[in-house]
């Protein structure tokens, strides 16, 4: 049961993956990277090999991925691993996803393995995906999705969910404590795997301006969608904390913190190891993302409006001001960046 909660939260993590950049070399060069010397093994599927390889019997595609994990990374896996890997080649094909796998009688990592997005699609599809766009739903404003288009470009895209998902298998802080996971918990494993997956893609890629981008993008989908979900009564989800998922992936906060770091003159000229980017990602995200009173208040921004939540939370300031003035404050900072984000959206591109 464990297992199957956090599969739920992490198929949500954003997909990315779309004709025109192809992540195979990279995938390649990260397996080669965080498959040996590390505390644990991180395995990086590329998820059409598997797929090319899949049959219409299970039985047969069970033994593929365990002949194929053995071969490939040296790994025996266990009775059930083969099934899980097999459904995020299927049924989970399109989601970007990690997921660690662990030793029932220890509960250390056995590897962690990272699946990337197995869909195939243009960049206007890819663009839909990310901000939770359907043929049935479709909160945004017009040409949203085009204006997104030329915020961020396809291989900005895929690399940020590549090294997103990633950056999940060498979390050493958040996503072990997901055992029992609530939205807030999860609040902080994304943030950490955002910070971390942006100094990546910075320093290997030389992105320019690519957090305060990546910020207006993740904050749409919390102004637009996050409010869809969790005011429709007819969204049907399978934890009710899957309803505060516009909060849960509002990352802009530490995007925009971030940035500094990206842009200041000692990241440029100097190189990082992996164990220094991680210390860097979590202490941006233990300084920046939400606090649990400060999620709390964009959930009844998000379900209430801008007025009402404003007032409940003066409320509760002049009742218990040192425990709440600085989470009014902060939502009131917070609610001038998603009112700005059209505005940003209009004037900022790639």
């Amino acid at each position: 049961m464990i297992k199957e909660w956090i599969k739920i939260y992490f198929i949500l993590v954003i997909s990315l993956s779309s004709y025109g950049f192809n992540t195979t070399p990279e995938i390649e060069r990260l397996n080669k990277e965080f498959n040996q010397g590390q505390e644990y093994p991180i395995l990086i599927f590329d998820k059409d090999i598997i797929r090319n390889k899949l049959t219409d019997s299970k039985p047969k595609n069970l033994k593929i991925i365990k002949d194929y994990i053995l071969e490939k990374f040296n790994i025996k896996l266990e009775k059930f691993d083969s099934e899980t890997i097999l459904d995020y080649h299927t049924v989970l094909n399109n989601s970007a996803s990690a997921l660690p796998f662990k030793d029932s009688r220890t509960n250390k990592y056995r590897f962690c393995a990272v699946f990337p997005s197995g869909a195939n699609l243009e960049h206007k599809d890819e663009v839909k995906r990310i901000l939770g766009i359907t043929d049935n739903i479709n909160p945004y404003p017009e040409q949203t999705v085009e204006k997104v288009m030329k915020l961020m470009t396809l291989k900005e895209l895929k690399l940020i969910s590549l090294y997103h998902e990633l950056s999940h298998c060498l979390d050493k802080t958040y996503i072990p404590i997901l055992s029992m996971p609530n939205s807030h918990n999860i609040h902080m494993a994304e943030s950490f795997a955002e910070s971390m997956s942006l100094l990546f893609v910075t320093k290997r890629f030389k992105f320019k301006n690519i957090a305060l981008r990546r910020s207006v993008l993740r904050g749409l989908y919390t102004k637009y969608m996050g409010k869809h979900i969790i005011n429709d009564e007819d969204t049907i989800v399978m934890h009710p904390s899957a309803k505060e998922m516009g909060v849960v992936y509002y990352l802009s906060p530490t995007l925009l913190s971030i940035n500094s770091v990206l842009s200041s003159y000692k990241f440029r000229i100097n190189n990082y190891s992996t164990k220094e980017l991680g210390e860097m990602a979590l202490k941006n995200t233990t300084n920046y993302a939400f606090d649990s009173r400060t999620f709390a208040a964009i959930v009844n921004y998000l379900k209430n409006g801008e007025q009402e939540s404003i007032s409940e939370y003066l409320r509760l300031t002049e009742s218990a001001p040192d425990l709440f003035y600085s989470t009014y404050l902060r939502m009131r900072k917070e609610i001038l960046f998603i009112n700005d984000l059209d505005f940003l959206l209009e004037n900022i591109s790639n």
